[in-house]
């Protein structure tokens, strides 16, 4: 089990009912923020526009320059009774900034968001839905813009190897369980790249997964999900990030080698494909 980059802390208790006579699960969105200011109100302005609220936003500033710590202040007046909270700390990635907003979250189900991302405004309501029909469930995902899964919308249940073939789970489509991710130590802050993917092949090993496939979740205004810079310095960092996760992967949940030398084929197969694409949109 790999050291925690979390420190648990205690939960407000879940003293109200849904619907259904069950405890309700209380959500806390974490959204890391680094100089998107605009990008990062339209984000907001998703959460808050829920038909299912959040209990909790939690924002962290990763040392910003372009007056984002400022702009969240005046967004205390928009977020109604959804408690709103606001780190600041200097620039130390995506990884160290989701694990400080998990150290304060107060929710029992963690939903992530990036500052350029946006969500449909029934996405709570439906991934919410699945998790009271499946209690055992520790994560789930959906579709989003740019990855949804070929065939009709429902429920698949995912495990590590499924990820192996393709990292199905986009941050800002997932929501989990925290005391599952405290569990499986936080996002691994030794890493710049992949570190999300890392984090899921840990928990997918481990816990209940699932797939929802329909499309809740708009990222980056329909940016394609790679080769979009056309940087072949971006995608041999992405490369490399998934080739650590993996290793990762083979030493924490005792990964036999055939199964790694798989992984490490598919990983391959898919730099590759990420270099074609990146050069079909630098031709365009």
């Amino acid at each position: 089990m790999p050291k925690s980059a979390l420190t648990p802390t205690s939960a407000t208790p879940t003293d109200h009912l849904s619907a259904r006579g069950q405890p309700s699960l209380r959500v806390s969105c974490i959204i890391p923020t680094h100089n998107r200011r605009e990008r990062l109100s339209a984000a907001l302005a998703s959460v808050t526009a829920q038909t299912t609220p959040v209990d909790e936003i939690v924002v962290i500033d990763d040392g910003s320059t372009d007056g984002t710590f400022e702009m969240l202040q005046a967004w205390r007046e928009e977020v109604g009774q959804i408690h709103f909270a606001v780190l600041r700390q200097n620039n130390r990635g995506p990884a160290a900034a989701r694990n400080a907003g998990m150290r304060v979250a107060s929710g029992d189900l963690i939903a992530f968001l990036d500052d350029d991302d946006v969500w449909h405004a029934g996405k709570m309501a439906r991934q919410l839905a699945v998790f009271t029909d499946h209690p055992n469930l520790a994560l789930l995902a959906c579709s989003s813009d740019t990855l949804s899964l070929p065939g009709r919308p429902g429920l698949r249940f995912v495990d590590d190897r499924d990820l192996l073939i393709r990292n199905r789970f986009l941050t800002p489509c997932v929501v989990v369980r925290r005391d599952i991710v405290v569990q499986c130590g936080g996002f691994p802050e030794g890493m710049r790249h992949c570190e999300d993917y890392a984090l899921w092949l840990r928990i997918a090993a481990r816990h209940n997964c699932a797939f929802l496939n329909e499309t809740l979740v708009s990222c980056g205004k329909g940016k394609p999900a790679f080769g979009h810079s056309g940087l072949s310095a971006d995608l041999a960092a992405l490369y490399a990030g998934e080739r650590e996760a993996l290793r990762r992967w083979r030493k924490e949940c005792d990964a036999g080698l055939p199964a790694f030398t798989l992984a490490q084929l598919l990983a391959g197969i898919r730099h590759l494909r990420r270099r074609a694409v990146s050069t079909w949109h630098k031709s365009r």
